[in-house]
């Protein structure tokens, strides 16, 4: 469970910005630096096929801020150390008495969903605590009865690869990313114009990232 306290500012957080349903404050300014889907595993504390099963925002007495406090089951630890079958993760923003407060760029869980969530601490206080916000936010979606894998804005995940190997002579800078559509490098998206590439089934999709820990 992460602890409840104001959240710090991390060096990769330029500019983000909480906005109410009747007012906006300019909280944090943040903006998040692209990263490697290889980083993305290899950093985060854990990695796990999960289920919402419960969503509770709270008013935070200190900064009176929203924070919604979300309890997964863990269907499949594909990483880590953690040993419960569920766990839950504090997420800045939220909905309470009516009161909608957002945190630009990050996108929580809902209730009822399935996904792959890579958790970058399970213990330190974050405004989000997966990797790169949506590049460690992926939905599992039920397609005619197979499980497939999308990201969190809904596009079909087609591939994943390792992007480490590349010569940083010949390899694309990581881009700022000010949205919730910000996906890794080494994750392949299909558009959703074209649809004759099938999206990676779930249990592909985590032996694929097994594969890129052991190497």
């Amino acid at each position: 469970m992460l602890s409840n306290h104001s959240a710090p500012t991390r060096p990769s957080q330029i500019a983000v910005l909480l906005s109410c349903a009747f007012f906006s404050i300019p909280l944090f300014a943040t903006t998040l630096i692209g990263m490697d889907i290889d980083n993305v595993a290899k950093k985060a504390e854990i990695v796990f096929e999960g289920e919402v099963i419960q969503s509770q925002p709270q008013l935070d007495s200190n900064s009176g801020i929203i924070n919604t406090y979300i309890t997964f089951r863990i269907v499949d630890l594909v990483k880590g150390g953690f040993s419960g079958d569920s766990i839950e993760l504090k997420f800045a923003g939220g909905e309470l008495n009516g009161e909608i407060v957002e945190v630009s760029g990050s996108t929580l869980p809902k209730l009822g969903e399935s996904g792959i969530y890579f958790v970058e601490s399970t213990s330190a206080d974050m405004l989000n605590p997966l990797m790169g916000w949506s590049q460690g936010h992926f939905l599992i979606k039920n397609e005619g009865g197979r499980r497939k894998v999308h990201t969190v804005d809904d596009n079909p995940v087609t591939q994943i690869q390792s992007v480490s190997a590349i010569p940083l002579v010949i390899k694309a800078p990581n881009k700022l990313i000010q949205d919730n559509e910000g996906i890794a490098a080494g994750v392949t998206v299909r558009s959703r114009a074209l649809t004759n590439t099938e999206a990676l089934s779930a249990d592909d999709f985590k032996r694929q990232i097994l594969d890129m820990l052991e190497n």
